[in-house]
Formats: C-alpha cells, sequence, structure tokens
C-alpha cells in the first residue's frame, strides 16, 4: 500500500513554524529566510513529502507561468492533431505547456477563453483561426494583454501580431490551370465546410483560365452517391476533392474506364500513407505548427517584436516526387 504523504501542518508542528511558512519554503518564496527555508525542507525530505511548486502561486507572485495557449477549431480532427502533435514536439524541449482550446470557430467561445488564459497569466498563444469573423477588436484587445500571439489563417488578416498565411492561394489556381491544360471543359469542386475561401479561389481560377461551366458540390463526402443531382454521375470532366475522403465516392461517380483528371487535398502524414500516384494539394498547417512556436517564443524572450506575415500556402503537387525534402 502507497504511503500517505504528510501534511504541511504535521511538517510545520515538527519544524515549530506555521503551515504558512512551509507553504512559502516549499514554493520557494523570498519571504522565507534561508535558514528556515533549508529547515523546512530537510524536515520535508525526511518525512517524505513530495512537492512540486504550484503554478497559480507561481503566478501570484509575479513569476512567469511557463505556458501558453493553444486556440483551434477541431472541426478537423485530423489536421488540428497534427498541428497540435508539431506544436507539442517544437515546446518540449523549452520546457513550456500548454493549454489546448477547441474554439468550435465560436466568437464568443475564442473570447472566454482568452480571458481565461489572460488570468492565468499565460505567455503567449498560437491561434489557428478557420473564420475571420473570429477576430474582432475584443480578441485583438485581449491578445495585446497576453502579450504574444502568432496567427495561423486561410486568409491575409490585418493584426498587429505575427501572422502565418496557409490559404488556398496559389494552390487550387494551380489545380484549375491544370485541369485547363488538360484539356477539361466542366471542373467540379467537391467540399464538406461551409467556408468560402476556397470557393472563392477555384471560381476566380475558372474564370481566370476561360472555363464556361463548373460546379461546386457541398456536403458530406459519405453522403455523394446518394444526392440526387449525382444519380446519373458527376456532371463536369475533372474533380478537384477538398478531403482524401472524397476520392473513392468521385471515381465511382465518374463511371467504370473513365479516366478523370482528379487532384486531392492531402497533408504530409497522408501523402506518405497513401503514396498516391494522382496530383494533390499539399496542405501545411503542420508546418506552420512549428514555425508558430519559433516566433511565439522569440517574441516571449524579446528577440522580436515588429509583426510579419509569413506565406505558407497550399502547394500544387502533379507529382508527390515533386516535395522538397
Amino acid at each position: 500500500m502507497k504511503k500517505e504523504q504528510p501534511s504541511m501542518l504535521k511538517i510545520a508542528q515538527r519544524a515549530g513554524v506555521s503551515a504558512m511558512t512551509v507553504s512559502r519554503a516549499l514554493n520557494h518564496s523570498s519571504a522565507v529566510l534561508p535558514a528556515t527555508r533549508e529547515k523546512v525542507l530537510r524536515i520535508a525530505h525526511e518525512m517524505g513529502y513530495s512537492h512540486y511548486p504550484n503554478a497559480i502561486s507561481r503566478m501570484l507572485r509575479g513569476e512567469r507561468s511557463r505556458s501558453i495557449g493553444i486556440l483551434t477549431a477541431f472541426a478537423r480532427p485530423n489536421l488540428a492533431g497534427e498541428l497540435i502533435r508539431r506544436i507539442g514536439q517544437e515546446l518540449f524541449p523549452s520546457d513550456y505547456v500548454s493549454y489546448i482550446v477547441n474554439t468550435y470557430a465560436d466568437p464568443l467561445v475564442v473570447l472566454r477563453s482568452l480571458q481565461t488564459l489572460a488570468e492565468r497569466r499565460t505567455e503567449g498563444v498560437i491561434y489557428f483561426g478557420y473564420n475571420p469573423e473570429e477576430i474582432n477588436d475584443d480578441v485583438i484587445r485581449l491578445l495585446r494583454q497576453i502579450g504574444a500571439a502568432v496567427l495561423i489563417s486561410h486568409v491575409h488578416q490585418h493584426v498587429p501580431f505575427h501572422q502565418i498565411y496557409c490559404g488556398w492561394d496559389p494552390g487550387v489556381r494551380d489545380a484549375v490551370r491544370y485541369f485547363a491544360r488538360r484539356g477539361c471543359t466542366c471542373p467540379i469542386l467537391l467540399k464538406e465546410s461551409a467556408n468560402r475561401s476556397c470557393v472563392q479561389v477555384f471560381e476566380s481560377a475558372c474564370e481566370e483560365y476561360g472555363f464556361k461551366n463548373w460546379e461546386v458540390i457541398t456536403c458530406p463526402p459519405q453522403q455523394v452517391e446518394s444526392l440526387p443531382e449525382l444519380r446519373r454521375g458527376l456532371p463536369g470532366d475533372a474533380v478537384f476533392c477538398s478531403s482524401e475522403k472524397f476520392r473513392l465516392p468521385a471515381e465511382k461517380l465518374t463511371g467504370a474506364g473513365k479516366k478523370v483528371p482528379l487532384v486531392v487535398l492531402l497533408d504530409d502524414f497522408l501523402i506518405s500513407q497513401l503514396r498516391p500516384t494522382y496530383p494533390v494539394l499539399r496542405r501545411r498547417e503542420p508546418e506552420a505548427g512549428t514555425l508558430a512556436v519559433k516566433l511565439l517564443l522569440d517574441q516571449i524572450n524579446g528577440r522580436t517584436t515588429d509583426p510579419a506575415t509569413i506565406s505558407l500556402p497550399m502547394q500544387f503537387l502533379e507529382s508527390i516526387q515533386d516535395i522538397q525534402p
């Protein structure tokens, strides 16, 4: 049976001091004389007391919290998981801990989460925002209060913080150009989210490359084959899948033996697992997560103060052999 740890009161009684003095000594407070602290620590060790300095106590004393907040919507669990994994890998050697918050892409949740992080004296925030509407004056004020912030977003935004742009342009535009080079006449975009950024780039590129017709179909991947308008197959001759989940339904709907140009959105993990023979649009958000930690720690440690925007947009790769090591 595990031995029960002695209370601070028992340590105080044996040391001949108050329980408050024991607490201060264990948390290395400067309010305790060195000789008293040494005595308390010796007795605590003899009595088998294990203590880790309380983070809240450190914050109340004005010390650094050694923590950062990570805000992201888990609308795409695989992508968010890889992003957080990369951030964790980069943070580990720095001895920082992270608070991970699912914002649900809800501005109110974002605001309340930042308020809590500010109260905990979190030293910085990495904010993966899916929608521009999530960033408002109140959010910017709280980020300024925290002091250091890096935004990862699919759209350029005018904010006084470091920003990493992981947008759809020029990747989607390059995919549409690939369809045009192949002689296609009606490209189709299959997507499952309500985000308009991808659609805007897709439609603009279709106009730019002279397409008279195109289609945007928004639905869950598992429902593509059951859509009434697709009972006779896909109404076009080229397909951009904004998720790997669309690939198999799209191939089924294009008809047996009919080779239709296909581009699929993938991250590096899926590329390494699937080794696709078709062109891909390569996501770079996990790569942005690694960079965001470096930018954030530079801000926290006073190595840089000027906000900047770094561009890491999605990359169109006609062959995965084009990926740079």
